[in-house]
Order: C-alpha cells, then structure tokens, then sequence
C-alpha cells in the first residue's frame, strides 16, 4: 500500500514519464524509487496511484541527479497516451485539439488529485489556466511547469504538429534555464506572472487529429467518468470546488446547478457537504477568496471585472464581501501589484 498524504496522489502513468527522462538522462530509475520510498512494481499496468509527497520527494531527487534544472521539460516530451490513462485515449481520439483540452480540463483530476484545469474563450484566443491545490505541502515548481509543458506536447503529438502557443504564464521566479524553456514552447514565456496558463491561437486548436473518433471517444469519456466518481467517492467538497471554479465566470453558482452536475439532489448535496464538515457557503467563500487574490493580482484587471467574474451583482457588493473574507479591500491588493510590477525582476 502506497503512502498518503493529505489523500493526494498521482497515476503511474505519470511517475512512468519521470523514469523514462530519468533513464534518458542516464540514471537508475527504479534505484531511486526505491530510495524515496517507491515501489518500482506498481508501475506495471492498472489504475495505481503514488502520494503527493513520495511524488515530491522523486521529483527532488530526479533533479539533483540530473543536474538540470529543466528537467521538467525532459518528462514532458515522454508524454504518451498512456500517461494520462483513460484521458489520455479519449484526448487522443477527439475530433480537434480543442475537444481533447475540453476533454483535459473535465477530467485532469484523474491524473493528480492536486490540479484543476479551467478553458476559457477569449475572442481569437484560448486559454488553459491551472489550479493547484496541494494543501500545506508546495510542489517543486517543476512538477506545474511539466503538467503545462505536458499538454502542449502531448497536443503537439496528437495533432502531428508541432505549433507554438501565444504565451505561457508561470507564477514562479524566472529559472536558471530560462533559454530551454524558450526552446520548448516557441513563445514568449511569462514569470511572476499572477496565474499559470498556456494561451492558443483558436486557429490552431480548430486542427483535426488524425485518429480522430468521436464515437470512441465519447465512450471514453463514460469510462473517464466512473473513473473519476470513485476518485471524487467521499470528497463532494473537492468535486464543488472544481465546478464552481469552471463556472463562476459564467455566472452565479447555485446548489442546484452544482446538485445537477454531480447527479445529486440538492438535499443531498448539503448533506454530503455537512458529512464532510462544510457547507456550500462555506466552499463558495474559499474559492472567492482564493480566486479574487489571483485575478486581482493580473495586470490590467478592474474591481469590477473581478466582481463579474467570481459571480457577483456588482463592484460593491464584492468590495464588502472580500473586506470581510480577508480584512483587505480590493484596492489595496491591485496597489500592491502595481508595486510589485516597478520592481526589477530576479531569478
């Protein structure tokens, strides 16, 4: 039985992608897996899971082997369907690169239960933002770079083109290995940036793949579905959190929206939430809170185009809201950015 911390864990799918560049950059694989507490053995088929914090512990290790602070890049190009399990069939068998993203940001929880995906349209662009939740545990900001750097190759692989982005946007500092980055994704890359995101032209995700079956495909998504209610079993908390992330720049969340999604009525909805120690309300404030820090923070963002796009009436109401969430009014966090932003950046 593998170890669990915080019920966080990741498919082997993916610690295979991290041994075949482990191995590529000629270390011993499963010698290292053993040595943070791995067994190599589960790596042979099914639906195993390693926990985040032997995760964290290999990507560590994985690093200081190798010497290369880019190594994230190295697992991403290992990518293959079977990575991603189901997932990774069902992206493969979509109609357009765009329907595999949709396909992504619905179900990307089954490969870490630590990342949330939200697709948006914006006129000619769309964008891929990611969302972690790890807890009191922080990643190696390699483990984000490869899941961003992931999608693109895997797309670049699916759609039998390698094409570049618009931009790419990571939160983190600037890395030694600035210039591989820039090799990778063919595009401008953005650090201290206020999200992670991947941006692309919609031209691009309008590509057919070649082994395009939507039919096959849909029942993929069928599978990818009971795969994901087993996960998700006694976490109806998380599965709110990530719909009301997916859905609140379309509007308010209600409990009934939100009930219909997950199949449930909406009594049983507040009493799954209730056995979990929450409430709607409760789940709803956190991810106000924790989005209105991130969109505040976005160069360019007004007040009240973050009232809109956490779902509320107007600039005022949420002004009072984030004053009693955080003891803060809005004003004085884009202040803040703004300072930051006259400040010269450092690695």
């Amino acid at each position: 039985m593998q170890e669990s911390i915080d019920g966080k864990s990741t498919l082997t799918g993916w610690v295979l992608a991290i041994v075949r560049a482990m191995r590529a950059s000629g270390i011993e694989a499963e010698d290292v897996m053993r040595e943070v507490g791995m067994d190599p053995a589960l790596l042979v088929g099914g639906y195993i899971r390693y926990s985040q914090g032997q995760m964290s512990r290999l990507w560590e290790r994985a690093i200081a082997l190798s010497g290369d602070e880019a190594f994230g890049l190295l697992v991403a190009e290992q990518v293959r369907p079977a990575t991603f399990h189901v997932l990774g069939y069902a992206m493969s068998t979509s109609a357009t690169l765009g329907r595999a993203l949709h396909r992504f940001s619905r179900f990307c929880r089954l490969i870490s239960d630590s990342c949330t995906a939200v697709l948006t349209e914006n006129g000619e662009n769309v964008t891929l933002e990611f969302f972690f939740d790890t807890g009191n545990s922080p990643l190696v900001f390699q483990t984000i770079d490869t899941v961003v750097a992931s999608v693109l190759a895997y797309s670049r692989w699916i759609g039998g083109e390698a094409f570049a982005p618009i931009e790419v946007e990571f939160r983190h500092a600037e890395p030694a290995e600035a210039q591989a980055y820039r090799t990778f994704f063919r595009c401008d890359v953005h650090y201290r940036a206020p999200r992670t995101s991947i941006t692309f032209a919609r031209s691009d995700l309008d590509r057919p793949i070649l082994a395009a079956d939507e039919e096959l495909a849909s029942m993929l998504d069928r599978l990818a579905q009971e795969y994901l209610e087993k996960r998700m079993s006694g976490r109806t908390a998380v599965r709110v959190r990530d719909l009301m992330i997916a859905n609140l720049a379309n509007g308010t969340v209600s409990k009934t929206e939100i009930a219909k999604a997950l199949n449930l009525t909406e009594r049983t909805l507040l009493r799954r939430l209730k056995a979990e120690g929450t409430t709607f309300a409760d789940v709803l404030n956190d991810v106000r809170q924790e989005l209105a820090f991130q969109y505040l923070r976005r160069p360019g963002m007004t007040v009240s185009e973050v009232a809109y796009l956490l779902g509320f009436s107007d600039e005022n109401t949420f002004s009072r809201a984030f004053k009693r969430m955080t003891g803060r009014r809005p004003g004085t966090v884009i202040a803040a950015r703004a300072q930051e932003q006259s400040q010269p950046a450092h690695p």
